[in-house]
């Protein structure tokens, strides 16, 4: 009697532990597929815009350097985004969970050192996803180690969970629904994020340039100087160009909305944004940048409102306000290097 009740508690036992190991295999998969998605789609790091190289390295933070890192490069965001999507893909199944388990606790330990050695807020929170990546592949651990050791690996047999046949016939296509959406909101992620981070068409005048002229007289002290230094132009429009949610004021109407950055020779940058209707861009400018470790973005009220009539006049963007002197605005070749450097298999190392 007593081994029988031993062994119904070795059985009731392991069915609980399996329980909960697939209790952890889906928590694994809803807590990366977000991240995974993001990436896929070119959303969570995005593409460095011409704004964003008005901000020199000294201004930028560590986490600004990784996401300008992982966004100038769309595949590297997209292959770290493929390698979480199959990893959270692959625990789905029982049969392929220590697989989903291996790659996810690799992946995630690399994602959980970035984000220590870059200083990104989600440091508990990507260490979490990867222990539970290390929970889903524990069972099959010592079959890996054995394996790599060149001994011979007996199979993993984990007991049926759920035994009523009638709630497993239901229950069996779960990971065939979640793969199937998955893949839906994925192919959405990328329809619509990817062509948008990889646009480079803006407008006529997106890019980045070099200011003179204008009627804003200079100071005696260099660091009180508004003049004109530099400016640029984004080429990305819609929602995340154009909603400026962390900006207290309306964006005027227009055929584009676009991030707008301006270099003052005081070295001050100032963010927002502009909107082009026909020959009239209205330009909207919020704050300078200070070191109040917030986001570089514009933000807070709007401080200044300019409108302009613009047209070019041959390489040159001439901005021309109702009353006043023309800003002259000429493409800085120099400013844009880092997005125009093309890509050659064999060349002279370029590492400024």
């Amino acid at each position: 009697m007593l081994n029988t009740r031993a062994r119904l508690w070795r059985v009731t036992a392991k069915q609980i532990g399996w329980a909960l190991h697939w209790v952890v295999r889906m928590l694994a998969f809803f807590l990366l597929m977000p991240y995974a998605l993001a990436k896929l789609g070119l959303m969570q790091m995005g593409k460095p815009d011409f704004p964003d190289l008005l901000i020199t390295l000294g201004e930028k933070s560590p986490m600004g350097l990784l996401w300008t890192f992982m966004g100038f490069s769309p595949v590297v965001q997209f292959l770290a985004g493929l390698a979480e999507f199959v990893a959270a893909v692959l625990v789905l199944w029982r049969r392929t969970a220590w697989l989903g388990g291996l790659i996810g606790f690799v992946d995630l330990a690399v994602v959980w050192l970035l984000n220590m050695t870059f200083d990104i807020p989600v440091k508990i929170p990507s260490a979490v996803q990867a222990l539970l990546y290390l929970l889903v592949l524990l069972p099959w651990l010592p079959r890996v180690f054995r394996f790599l050791a060149g001994r011979a690996t007996e199979a993993v047999e984990p007991p049926r969970v759920i035994t009523s046949e009638k709630i497993h016939r239901v229950t069996r296509f779960f990971p065939v629904l979640a793969v199937v959406a998955s893949l839906g909101v994925g192919g959405y992620a990328m329809a619509t994020g990817i062509p948008r981070a990889l646009d480079r068409e803006g407008t006529e005048l997106s890019g980045v340039y070099s200011v003179a002229g204008g009627d804003i007289p200079p100071a005696d002290d260099i660091s009180q100087d508004d003049r004109w230094s530099e400016v640029a132009f984004g080429s990305y429009d819609g929602a995340q160009a154009g909603s400026f949610y962390r900006v207290e004021g309306e964006t005027p109407e227009g055929e584009f909305h676009g991030l707008f950055a301006l270099r003052r020779a005081s070295g001050a940058l100032q963010l927002g944004f502009y909107t082009l209707s026909g020959d009239q861009v209205t330009i909207q400018l919020t704050a300078a940048m200070t070191d109040d470790r917030v986001n570089a973005a514009p933000r807070g009220p709007v401080e200044a409102t300019l409108q302009f009539t613009w047209h070019t006049d041959g390489d040159a963007v001439q901005l021309v306000p109702a009353d006043g002197e023309a800003f002259v605005l000429t493409p800085s070749e120099l400013g844009t290097t880092l997005l125009d450097q093309p890509f050659t298999w064999v060349s002279q190392p370029y590492n400024r």
